[in-house]
């Protein structure tokens, strides 16, 4: 055990400072710089699992859940999957089951799944229904191979996993909502909301359901009323997973929903509540006359500040349509405002991290809308099956959503069914919205051919048996949401396609794709008999996981069972040497050399007809420098042209960069096709966060990098503005 808690610390200090990350690439790759890297050990028949786990930032360590044995896991994963992470070290990946130990004997059917891994590695979130440690056995205890119900557990580097909602001594049979899986956690996991009917604590007095949250010192409870007793309330949840910012990405507020006279509130009505510093707040003021209503926490800002409400009920007293309505609910200043209507009403989808932009529905006409700087802009028509379907856009559930939101709003990337950008409805295919371009459908080929296949965002599993990423009915606990970053940082987003969307994809199988400001690239081989599916992506994008059975490293990968693999920009690790077959004259030794030189018969070969072929151009490309008035004209109005001239047809690339605050991003990304010896003109656009910055008469220093498809080489320029 103390070997195991050892190798756990160094494990997580490789992580942390990114050693071991320059071996040469040895593996080759479908992208031009990415080498194929098998992450799950080799030669295991353990069976990697679709829609599992998630990678930390930096895609030096990544969790996902497996059946069969898998290092150190016992043979019965198959019955119920275990959870495991991997970390990359300077000699390839070692994986850790970190949801064990193994029990004497199997209590439940639905396994050990990863949840969540924090940024830096240092800890898991898991349930388990195992019984890894004496827990509540249901309400029919006593019978023989009764299973335990599922509990929340903290995995930290070794030995036993923290038990983070345990069950009260001596146990009560009084209750049958005693299922405490994990519903949302703050970003270092040290605080995390679940939910029970069992009396966890001596302040719980009551036979409902509580919310609880997990703290560094223990739990405690969340529903509760200024003295402390419990009151019974839920977490804004849906079935599976809690709304976004239920609690605050630091820790310090939950939010909870009660039906019941607390703070004064209507007590036949839902009320939302919020929990700071032990201080029990009413965040769902009536402010409009009418009959009370239930209103329902939908959302939050990841500080808590920014609350978002849904109600039938005229919360404010301007006019409202009827049906459900969206309020926005700024705790500092107490401003409640009505910010979505309409005579359908509408359903809320997700909102940006800050608070700002709000994706949403309406409830008759299915129209998916954006609501940016109070302005509303309707993107396009979800198809029946984006509202009632899993796993896109419009459906009921928030972690079923194939939705991704930019943490300023300033973009957001979806997949639907329905029209959007003049696609007819039909085939589910991956958009993008941004407030200067609108919404852009990514998952076409270059030619813009309408789709005759499905693509999605996001890790997924389904137990119906009709898609690819169908897993056992056993996988009930970890199967539910739509995981994976998606988008990086820098805004290119990453996709599944059955469909062959570039001349590299030759198979008929599901492939992982990028997609950079307009161009597409294979991250996935695309010559695999087997689907490759979108597993997760590092923050910057280097790094993206996918899951298949075929052999993508036959040198390693031995079998035909799915496992996980990672492709990594300058990644690769040496194989092992191929074992030489001796057949036939392949068994003689080496030729002895000559002991003197022979001349040769013939230095060139000659004949009537033949001519010298000329060597082929070499790719070139220039561009023009900035003048004094386009550099003031960049600065004004953001915009700029490049003039770029090359001498062999091909694309050409204009990315520019900037630092704002403490980071650098990307501000502007344009390419264009250039005939050869011809000058094109390439039109680049700042950001509208580098744009806020020249407008508060700030400096900003840009630099520019264009590159050449036909060439290796770059060119760069450096332009600094004044605002």
């Amino acid at each position: 055990m103390e070997m195991r808690a050892r190798m756990g610390r160094q494990r997580v200090a490789a992580a942390v400072v990114g050693v071991g990350l320059g071996v040469a690439a040895a593996a080759p790759a479908s992208a031009a710089d990415r080498a194929y890297e098998l992450v799950t050990p080799a030669g295991s028949t353990g069976k990697a699992l679709p829609g599992t786990g998630a990678s930390t930032p930096d895609g030096n360590v990544v969790c996902f859940d497996a059946e069969n044995a898998l290092a150190g896991a016992p043979a019965n994963g198959e019955i119920a999957p275990d959870g495991f992470c991997s970390w990359r070290t300077p000699s390839g990946w070692e994986t850790e089951w970190v949801t064990g130990p193994d029990v004497p004997e199997l209590r439940g059917g639905n396994g050990s799944p990863v949840f969540w891994i924090s940024p830096d590695a240092r800890r898991a979130v898991f349930v388990s229904d195992k019984g890894i440690y004496p827990d509540w056995p249901g309400p029919e205890a006593g019978r023989s191979g009764t299973p335990a119900t599922p509990s929340t557990f903290l995995w930290e580097g070794g030995g036993m996993p923290r038990w983070l909602a345990p069950t009260p001594e001596p146990l009560e049979e009084t209750s049958t909502t005693a299922n405490r899986n994990p519903l949302a956690a703050s970003d270092d996991l040290r605080n995390g909301l679940f939910e029970s009917g069992l009396q966890l604590v001596s302040e719980d007095a009551n036979t409902e359901r509580d919310l609880y949250e997990w703290t560094p010192s223990g739990i405690r409870l969340v529903s509760r009323d200024p003295a402390g007793a419990a009151v019974g309330g839920t977490a804004p949840a849906d079935s599976s997973i809690a709304q976004p910012g239920a609690i605050s990405r630091d820790g310090s507020r939950t939010f909870f929903q009660h039906i019941g006279n607390l703070l004064g509130a209507e007590p036949t009505a839902q009320n939302v509540y919020m929990v700071e510093d032990g201080e029990v707040r009413h965040v769902s003021p009536r402010r409009g006359g009418d009959v009370p209503d239930r209103v329902d926490f939908v959302g939050a800002s990841d500080d808590g500040e920014i609350v978002y409400l849904q109600s039938v009920e005229r919360l404010t007293p301007e006019p409202k349509e009827p049906g459900a309505a969206l309020y926005r609910y700024d705790i500092g200043s107490d401003t409640l405002s009505l910010v979505a209507t309409d005579p359908t009403g509408v359903a809320f989808l997700g909102l940006s991290d800050d608070g700002s932009t709000v994706v949403y529905r309406t409830d008759g006409t299915w129209d998916l809308r954006i609501l940016r700087d109070g302005v509303a802009t309707t993107l396009g028509t979800l198809d029946v099956m984006d509202v009632f379907d899993f796993y896109t856009v419009g459906s009921l559930g928030y972690s079923t959503r194939a939705l991704r939101i930019a943490p300023d709003g300033n973009a957001v990337v979806f997949s639907a069914i329905g029209s959007f950008d003049g696609t007819p409805a039909g085939t589910r295919q991956v958009y993008r919205w941004t407030p200067e371009d609108g919404v852009r459908r990514l998952s076409a080929p270059a030619d813009g051919a309408p789709p005759s296949g499905n693509a999605n965002i996001g890790n997924y599993s389904v137990s119906s048996g009709i898609t690819p990423r169908t897993v056992g009915l056993a996988n009930t606990l970890r199967n539910y949401p739509l995981l994976g970053r998606v988008v990086t940082d820098d805004g290119r987003v990453f996709f599944e396609s059955q469909e062959q969307l570039t001349p590299k994809d030759v198979n008929d199988a599901i492939d992982v794709y990028e997609w950079d400001y307009g161009s597409l690239r294979l991250i996935t081989p695309g010559t695999q008999t087997a689907n490759a599916l979108y597993h997760d992506s590092s923050a910057d994008g280097s790094t993206v996981f996918f899951t298949t059975s075929a052999r993508v490293i036959p040198q390693l990968d031995r079998n035909t069972s799915s496992d996980l693999y990672a492709a990594r920009v300058d990644g690769g690790f040496p194989l092992p040497p191929e074992l030489q077959v001796c057949d036939g004259d392949r068994c003689q030794g080496p030729l002895t050399p000559p002991t003197a030189s022979q001349p040769p018969g013939s230095t060139a070969f000659g004949g009537p007809g033949d001519v010298d072929e000329p060597a082929p151009p070499v790719a070139r490309h220039s561009v023009a420098s900035f003048t004094a008035r386009q550099r003031s004209a960049f600065a004004r109005s953001g915009r700029a042209v490049l003039r770029v001239r090359a001498n062999v047809s091909g694309t050409v690339t204009a990315t520019a960069s900037a630092r704002i605050g403490r980071r650098t991003v990307r501000v502007a990304r344009s390419s264009a096709s250039v005939r050869g010896g011809a000058t094109v003109r390439l039109p680049i656009t700042l950001s509208r966060q580098a744009r806020n910055v020249l407008r508060s008469r700030k400096k900003l220093r840009v630099a520019i990098t264009i590159s050449y498809s036909n060439s290796e080489t770059s060119i760069r320029r450096v332009v600094m503005l004044r605002g």
